[in-house]
């Protein structure tokens, strides 16, 4: 799955601490053959829009190629072990900071690895579904438009597991007093003082706006059976399938506007209606992954992404 990455026979370690030196994030760079998807080597955590795809097709098809790493996590990268223990022992060959403060570290690997590469267990698509479509159908369509590789980062899931938050809606013209009014028909509503920024829990979505936020818990099953039936049974517990699919067409319907939601990965502004969503379990994330169903889109995002930085030598 991994070789020839970076127009040289090496892999490469990528090891990412933070402000006070502990590893947040550890791995081997390579490149990831377009076939992964179909071969069953890496699994995909959420479907993807056609608008993105489209997009990822044109920067492709611009740059000749993917210069950003795909994020794969390998639930076991220990047949790697030998490699990344002996690699991290020399001076590393790049050092960027952070945006946490800490240090990103680049190494070469000895050459000899990629004479027989060790074998790994299936890997989670973190990061770059889209870009990973697109080469694809690229790839299909004119086989020299792109490589039939893209650089990918494979990290050490089990003693570093990446982070995992929601994706949360901003919903452009919705009165939040009109939005607050309609949950309650639809939901168990329970307002928090003005200033507030709670965290969700399981089960519980947040509606924002001036400044204020309001809880929404024990949704109604008869508007959720009504309006999940088009979706797939794996996503009918889900937080973006419930936020996409129930709250945010049943308030805009109220107001006779159309769901047309951005998606952010922090707070909304106090001028904005926001719907913040608890975040997916690692378990959801996995088993639709492995079932083929995935997640619905921008449901997570997960991180830390490499820092940008050179990756040819």
């Amino acid at each position: 799955m991994l070789a020839q990455p970076l127009g040289r026979a090496s892999y490469y370690v990528l090891e990412r601490r933070d402000a006070a030196g502990e590893i947040q994030q550890r791995g081997v760079i390579g490149s990831l053959s377009l076939d992964g998807v179909e071969t069953g080597h890496v699994l995909r955590r959420q479907q993807v829009g056609e608008s993105d795809v489209r997009l990822q097709a044109r920067l492709l098809r611009r740059r000749g190629g993917s210069i950003e790493p795909l994020l794969l996590a390998a639930p076991d990268l220990s047949p790697f072990s030998p490699c990344i223990d002996q690699t991290v022992k020399g001076t590393a060959d790049q050092e960027l900071a952070t945006p946490e403060g800490g240090v990103q570290r680049l190494w070469a690997c000895d050459a000899s690895w990629t004479a027989d590469p060790p074998a790994l267990a299936p890997v989670l698509l973190a990061d770059g579904h889209h870009r990973l479509e697109a080469a694809r159908r690229l790839h299909r369509a004119h086989p020299g438009a792109v490589t039939d590789r893209l650089l990918a980062l494979v990290v050490d899931h089990r003693r570093y597991p990446l982070t995992l938050n929601a994706t949360h809606r901003v919903v452009p013209g919705l009165d939040i007093e009109r939005a607050v009014r309609t949950a309650a028909g639809i939901a168990r509503v329970n307002a928090y003082p003005p200033g507030a920024k709670p965290v969700p829990r399981p089960g519980t979505f947040l509606l924002t706006g001036g400044g204020q936020a309001w809880g929404l818990s024990e949704i109604s099953p008869v508007a959720m059976a009504g309006r999940l039936r088009s979706v797939p049974p794996e996503w009918v517990e889900l937080p973006a399938a419930i936020s996409d699919h129930v709250l945010i067409p049943a308030l805009c319907e109220d107001q006779g506007i159309a769901p047309a939601p951005r998606y952010t990965s922090g707070y909304p502004d106090p001028g904005e209606v926001g719907l913040i969503l608890p975040p997916p379990t690692w378990d959801q994330i996995w088993a639709g992954a492995a079932s083929g169903a995935g997640m619905p889109a921008k449901s997570t995002s997960l991180g830390p992404a490499p820092v940008p930085g050179r990756w040819e030598r």
